[in-house]
């Protein structure tokens, strides 16, 4: 169903890679665990009838109101939260998001939307935040309506807290050159030491799996930094997840499995490596908590023989992105860019080598 997060727990076998010839006579044998049903929804801005792009959701209990959080893509309005069979708190996450909007509405089916708007409810939704219970093993989906606080309308949720969002042409431009200059803290990432590295990898298989291990050791031995490991868990095998704790004890760094499922409206890929190609690039502002500030993708073939801590510090000069460069300057690697000869070569036809 679509609202399980199902994973493997008991298996023998590589079931990314099962060779025939191996199976015994009683064939392969696993065991899957259920592990969390999704609280799936969509948003609407009430007063710009949009998606609210980057509004920020926590979903928890209250105790612990913050045990799992979100961002509202700017496809349909959509987020997911993991959860289980109970009763939950859903509520906007203090900061920019609770700042800016306020919940208005909420229902099960897009009709809710229409709904007039109460303001005594709206009081209460932002004091308490919206109850809902998970009932079923088919999950549940719920239709949010928010709308932008008094005062707040031209204000980007997605902009620098005490940055303003005005069309004043002077300010914009000043800002600008601030950004330039390198004077604007809130457009650029100072430089400042790195507390943790944070690494994000994926591995699929037993033969990635061991990689993986390798590169592990390689970040450790170069670096004095505390180091965590983010490791995407839909792909990971039982013997690998039963292994990494007495490899991050060993070798002193901490890890933490992500998921996340892919949504039920985007295309879904029949092919395994492209599916995975898709949770490295597609759903990187939702794999993550949102208290994350940079995190380093290093692939699990990946030697490491620096330290990352570099990386780390680097200034993105407000980029949410950095690439590594395909480094033409070094003649020494000239004969293994494959996309300069051969077939490549004429397919490219002079433009840059890019995956697709």
């Amino acid at each position: 169903p679509q609202a399980w997060l199902v994973t493997p727990v008991v298996s023998v076998y590589d079931l990314d890679n099962i060779c025939l010839k191996s199976v015994e006579d009683s064939g392969v044998n696993a065991i899957f665990e259920l592990k969390n049903i999704l609280i799936e929804g969509h948003a609407r801005d009430m007063r710009l009838n949009t998606p609210p792009r980057g509004v920020q959701l926590i979903l928890g209990t209250k105790s612990y109101p913050s045990m799992v959080d979100t961002i509202v893509m700017a496809n349909l309005g959509y987020f997911q939260l993991k959860a289980n069979p109970g009763v939950w708190e859903l509520q906007l996450r203090s900061g920019r998001s609770a700042e800016l909007y306020q919940i208005i509405n909420v229902g099960n089916n897009i009709h809710s939307w229409l709904d007039d708007r109460n303001d005594e409810l709206v009081k209460l939704y932002e004091e308490y935040g919206i109850t809902t219970a998970l009932t079923s093993f088919e999950g549940s989906t719920v239709f949010l309506r928010v709308d932008k606080k008094k005062g707040m309308e031209k204000e980007d949720v997605l902009a620098e807290e005490g940055s303003s969002n005005n069309n004043d042409s002077d300010d914009k431009i000043w800002g600008k050159l601030k950004k330039k200059l390198g004077m604007n803290n809130g457009g650029s990432d100072t430089k400042k030491p790195a507390e943790k590295i944070n690494i994000f990898s994926v591995a699929s298989g037993h033969l990635y799996e061991r990689l993986l291990s390798v590169m592990t050791l390689g970040v450790m031995k170069h670096t004095k930094t505390p180091v965590k490991f983010w490791l995407i868990e839909n792909f990971l095998s039982p013997s690998f997840k039963n292994f990494i704790p007495h490899l991050a004890k060993e070798y002193g760094f901490e890890y933490e499995l992500v998921t996340y499922k892919w949504p039920h409206w985007l295309r879904a890929q029949s092919e395994k490596q492209r599916t995975i190609w898709g949770y490295k690039i597609l759903f990187l502002d939702v794999l993550f908590p949102l208290n994350l500030d940079k995190v380093i993708f290093v692939d699990a073939d990946q030697i490491v023989r620096a330290d990352l801590k570099e990386l780390v510090e680097m200034d993105l000069h407000g980029a949410p992105y950095g690439y590594t460069p395909f480094c033409d300057s070094r003649k020494e690697t000239e004969g293994y860019r494959f996309w300069k000869t051969g077939y490549w070569e004429k397919h490219l036809r002079g433009k840059p080598y890019h995956i697709r």
